[in-house]
């Protein structure tokens, strides 16, 4: 197995060098289409990115010159216009595709959102039930390969030409998601594709455009690819292929390509669109930005609302300080007045015998008080006499 593996990608390795193609993606009307020789494309894209966006694709070693089982979902239709200068959001994530193909295999649409790496960038080509890696497209068909974008980024797509030659244009910047862009089969041989982020590059797509009616009709004689190349006013015969490019856009395409614009009486009127109130207030805060619809804020310290949170009596909201006033502190009431302690009575000493003895005009004698003369005193002693007692000397 390991063996097969590395012939395999020897194979790509010398297929990539001798004969590098890519169909038809100058058919998105890019005006930034570049045309690169083998040398100058090497230089771009370094080997061991090549070597490994071809690994697992799918394809077969020999390119197929039929539909085989393998067949691309393809319309020979044009698609409009204005579809085909222009990246196109894809659907993919509301309305998911039974399977997508992913790491040599077809996941279900589930099992392949747990796997593929949010991180990588990514290409697929669309068939009938699922996006593949390689497809077969027949001669002058159109078809959708899926483009998901990990980050903002400037995106470059590159196509390779089975004759040698590399065609690579600017798609411009490009938000995060999924997107799809149309695919012409353009000339007939293997081709192959991939592009370019800021960060990475994705996987290769290889698509096998076979000729449409491989034998000679007797009656009209079957056209040669040059003269059916050349029926076609945008198409091109160079170097023994088919090179198409689309008109310049007209005025009114250019204006119809605007939101705010549109096409009247031969003349594109204009207007301003109305100010979206939720993106000026996030344009007024410098550490937000307003990014498809949504505001997106970095983690930075605001100066304005530390200040702002060393206050007892503000909040931060919205990127604004909102300040309120404190709540007043009661007002103090009379100072009541004491009640006034009761006054002590007068002190009441204990009776003095002897005191009141002498006051009668008595003599305290022997423990006893002895009064002389009529009336008799009280005998205030201890030993209890009568009312009346005389004391007699």
């Amino acid at each position: 197995m390991k063996a097969d593996h590395l012939l395999f990608r020897i194979a790509i390795a010398t297929l990539l060098l001798c004969s590098i193609s890519l169909g038809g993606l100058d058919q998105s009307g890019n005006s930034d289409a570049t045309n690169l020789t083998i040398s100058e494309f090497s230089a771009l894209v370094p080997a061991n990115n090549l070597e490994g966006a071809f690994v697992d694709t799918g394809a077969p070693l020999a390119t197929s010159e039929d539909t085989g089982t393998e067949i691309a979902a393809y319309t020979e239709q044009a698609p409009p216009i204005t579809d085909l200068k222009k990246l196109m959001p894809s659907a993919v994530l509301k309305s998911p595709p039974r399977y997508m193909y992913y790491n040599g295999d077809y996941l279900a649409w589930n099992d392949f959102s747990a796997t593929f790496p949010r991180n990588n960038p990514g290409l697929w080509i669309e068939r009938a039930v699922s996006w593949t890696f390689y497809a077969t497209l027949p001669w002058g068909g159109w078809t959708r390969e899926l483009i998901y974008v990990p980050q903002a980024s400037p995106v470059t797509m590159y196509e390779i030409y089975p004759s040698g030659y590399v065609l690579g244009y600017n798609l411009g910047l490009v938000q995060p998601g999924y997107y799809y862009i149309w695919y012409y089969a353009d000339t007939p041989g293997r081709h192959r594709s991939l592009f370019a982020t800021n960060s990475a590059y994705s996987n290769a797509v290889i698509i096998d455009v076979y000729a449409v009616g491989n034998y000679i009709k007797p009656n009209p004689p079957t056209p040669s690819p040059k003269e059916q190349c050349e029926k076609k006013p945008y198409c091109h015969w160079v170097n023994n292929q088919c090179l198409c490019t689309m008109p310049p856009l007209t005025e009114k395409e250019k204006c119809e390509q605007s939101a705010n614009c549109a096409w009247v009486n031969g003349q594109c009127n204009c207007f301003m669109p109305k100010p979206d109130p939720e993106q000026e207030k996030c344009e007024a805060n410098p550490l937000c930005d307003w990014v498809n619809g949504h505001c997106y804020c970095r983690g930075l310290d605001d100066p304005e609302k530390e200040k702002c949170e060393q206050s007892a009596n503000c909040a931060w909201v919205d990127g604004q300080c909102n300040c309120f006033m404190p709540e007043p502190e009661p007002m103090p009431g009379p100072v009541p007045n004491p009640t006034p302690e009761p006054t002590p009575e007068p002190f009441n000493p204990a009776p003095n015998p002897v005191a009141e003895c002498q006051q009668s005009g008595c003599q305290w004698a022997d423990g006893r008080c002895n009064c002389m003369g009529l009336g008799g005193g009280v005998d205030n002693s201890n030993n209890g006499g009568g009312e009346g007692d005389l004391a007699i000397n």
